[in-house]
């Protein structure tokens, strides 16, 4: 291989490529997850309006930060921080791996509780009955054993798709699950909606009642869009140094936080309507 396919090889293959796998670092618990749980804690669009406005200031505005440090810089957090401000930022750049590896402890485990399911699916759950679900969450998580075999289950899935690099590995898995997240969203959120009461779940997400805002609300959707879009460890610095030249920071940039907050409002609708359906506390998505 020459040296110009080689260093092809360490670059994203366009926009696309780098938006996906922007938009899969950025998407995992806090658009999926604990966006829909707080959405339903803190009066759903009391706490959706200032999500999105958060994501288009503060969020955007740090990912251009990061991804332009990356690619000025050439390299992750340490090499840029090193390249750009010298030794001692350097220093400061390894407190962002240090935080990757703890978010990491903590994601392994919870993709390891996503495998057990997965897994508990293909064979057929007991019951549909949320006690009994419960019950079988308990049970997994509970055991040492199921629980560390299904962390470094998928921690051995991370090391695969890494170790085939940026095109044919993480950007590839990107082109593939990303449409499929998206897919099955939308069945889940069609499933959802087609059960009587779902549409009292719709209005609460989606009409402001501006008597549940607080503080609090303000101060959780900042802090939410800071764990939902991976800003602040050095990711988005690591992703720019793969950009090439002609690439249009700002446009790949903004892509992030309209897809992210896209998935984020996919998530609630997939959830939020059917705990209303169900009878259930909107906080029990």
């Amino acid at each position: 291989m020459s040296q110009a396919s080689k260093q092809q090889e360490k670059t994203f293959t366009g926009k696309v490529g780098f938006v996906l796998a922007s938009v899969g670092a950025a998407i995992g618990l806090g658009a999926i997850w604990k966006f829909p749980y707080m959405a339903g804690a803190e009066g759903g669009a009391a706490f959706l309006l200032p999500y999105i406005i958060f994501s288009f200031t503060l969020a955007f505005g740090l990912l251009l930060t990061e991804i332009t440090l990356g690619k000025a810089g050439k390299g992750g957090i340490v090499t840029a921080y090193r390249n750009l401000g010298g030794p001692f930022w350097s220093v400061l750049g390894y407190l962002g791996i240090i935080i990757g590896f703890v978010v990491l402890s903590f994601y392994s485990v919870v993709g390891g509780w996503c495998l057990l399911y997965f897994f508990e699916a293909i064979i057929g759950f007991p019951s549909a009955d949320p006690e009994t679900l419960g019950a079988l969450f308990g049970s997994l998580s509970s055991s040492p054993w199921v629980a560390i075999s299904a962390q470094v289950g998928f921690l051995a899935l991370v090391g695969f798709v890494v170790a085939f690099g940026i095109r044919g590995g993480i950007e590839l898995c990107s082109k593939i699950l990303m449409p499929m997240l998206f897919i099955f969203m939308i069945i889940l959120i069609i499933t959802g909606l087609m059960q009587p009461g779902a549409m009292k779940g719709v209005e609460y997400l989606f009409l402001p009642d501006f008597s549940k805002f607080s503080w609090k609300t303000l101060l959780d959707s900042m802090g939410l869009v800071f764990f939902s879009f991976s800003v602040g460890a050095g990711c988005m610095i690591t992703y720019g140094s793969y950009l090439s030249k002609s690439e249009n920071l700002e446009k790949n940039a903004i892509l992030v936080p309209i897809m992210d907050t896209s998935v984020a409002l996919l998530a609630a609708l997939a959830t939020i309507p059917a705990t209303f359906a169900a009878g259930m506390e909107p906080a029990a998505g």
